[in-house]
């Protein structure tokens, strides 16, 4: 079975996070998981995207987190795993709209309670700096310098090392975002890793739910191209 996955393993963990003995037994180092199972009868790509509360008033947009490496055809499967690794990410887009590709050009590593604020600058080059605590506790904080041009770049969170939120960079922006994000399944065509979501749009597509202490669930594409999930 096709597996792809983000899950960081526990031994890089614990050389990250020196210090902290039960880091590898937070819940952020269980690995998720969900297996999509096409039973419809057309070809689709399967993708994973996160959701933010109020995304499309806070002027964020949603990426292809995860992207099936080939077309499933009717009877194909595959499981998309990752870890709750957070993470800061920048790249080069000119303006974001919905179909283009973000591709990150840094990842540094965040935690909303501790390492959840970093300055995006221009100098020397485009660059992220070492996250470090600040306000608010919980959220996900970067900084934009005076230096940062319109138009040019968008900075976001990511899990994983990908990216998964995205906003437009400008000068002396404040970007604050949720980390409580929702995962959503779907099917599409013409789509990879990056491309930028109007969640408006996007179906079919399902909210994939974790009950409490489940970490793999299965999701079905049916004949009548609606999603079910089975936990």
């Amino acid at each position: 079975m096709t597996v792809i996955s983000y899950a960081k393993p526990p031994s890089l963990r614990l050389r990250e996070d020196t210090g902290w003995a039960t880091a590898a037994a937070t819940t952020s180092s269980i690995p998720y998981s969900v297996k999509l199972i096409n039973q419809s009868a057309s070809n689709w790509n399967f993708f994973l995207y996160q959701q933010v509360p109020n995304e499309q008033s806070a002027n964020t947009f949603s990426l292809v987190w995860f992207c099936s490496p080939f077309i499933m055809v009717p009877g194909a499967y595959l499981t998309f795993q990752w870890t709750t690794d957070h993470n800061f990410v920048w790249a080069v887009t000119e303006t974001i709209v919905p179909g283009g590709t973000f591709s990150a050009g840094e990842s540094i590593s965040a935690d909303p309670q501790s390492a959840n604020t970093t300055t995006f600058s221009t100098a020397p080059g485009p660059n992220l700096s070492t996250a470090v605590a600040g306000s608010p506790q919980g959220s996900l904080v970067i900084n934009d310098a005076a230096t940062v041009p319109n138009n040019t770049f968008s900075v976001g969170i990511g899990m994983g090392e990908v990216g998964t939120i995205v906003a437009a960079a400008g000068p002396n922006l404040l970007h604050t975002f949720n980390p409580d994000t929702t995962y959503w399944i779907a099917a599409g065509t013409n789509v990879r890793v990056g491309t930028i979501l109007d969640i408006a749009t996007v179906s079919p597509n399902l909210q994939v739910i974790f009950p409490v202490n489940v970490y793999d669930v299965t999701c079905v594409l049916g004949a009548n191209n609606q999603w079910t999930q089975n936990p």
